[in-house]
């Protein structure tokens, strides 16, 4: 946890994580989610383009049902891949966002969809200049099959997240591939 500006991210996802757990009853189910898996992507300072040098991405969130198909959910969400081109080249760091994120998904039988805001800070390697917190978006969708009252299954993302420092206005895009657990209550 990097920055102020992460931390108020942070709060904001505490806060909308306490008022679905608070939330009335409608659909009555709260669930908690963790996913794991592998990101590809770009950043602009870089001067590369897509990397296809997979890091390990994971997340976890907590999601209240409003209605059968929807849900809203806040979580932290760390997102990493590797870079080899451009800039990178002989350093070859690791481009690792950490961002909280609240979003609505939709689902229907084994599918889910899922699309939601970004704020956090992206950071390339661990030498430079200190990342400004900033927004981004995220999309998501995959299967889930049910085991008991745990559904489990692949999912697919993309999320363009901001990459500014004091000196530059970046972004950065990933695409990954995971796995996810979803524990249910209620």
């Amino acid at each position: 946890m990097n920055g102020p500006g992460l931390r108020a991210g942070f709060v904001l996802a505490l806060i909308m994580a306490a008022g679905m757990l608070i939330a009335g009853r409608a659909a009555a189910q709260t669930s908690v989610e963790a996913r794991s898996g592998l990101a590809v992507g770009s950043h602009t300072s870089t001067a590369a383009g897509l990397e296809w040098t997979p890091a390990l991405s994971y997340e976890i969130r907590i999601a209240r049902r409003l209605r059968p198909r929807v849900a809203v959910s806040a979580g932290y969400v760390r997102t990493a891949f590797g870079c080899r081109e451009g800039f990178c080249r002989g350093r070859e760091p690791t481009v690792t966002g950490s961002h909280a994120a609240l979003g609505a998904e939709l689902s229907r039988g084994w599918l889910w969809g899922r699309v939601g805001i970004l704020y956090g800070t992206t950071r390339v390697g661990t030498e430079g200049e200190t990342p400004r917190a900033g927004p981004g978006l995220e999309a998501g969708a995959g299967l889930r099959f049910r085991l008991g009252r745990a559904r489990i299954g692949p999912g697919l993302s993309w999320r363009r997240m901001s990459a500014d420092t004091p000196s530059s206005t970046d972004h950065a895009v990933a695409l990954g591939f995971d796995l996810g657990v979803v524990f249910e209550f209620d």
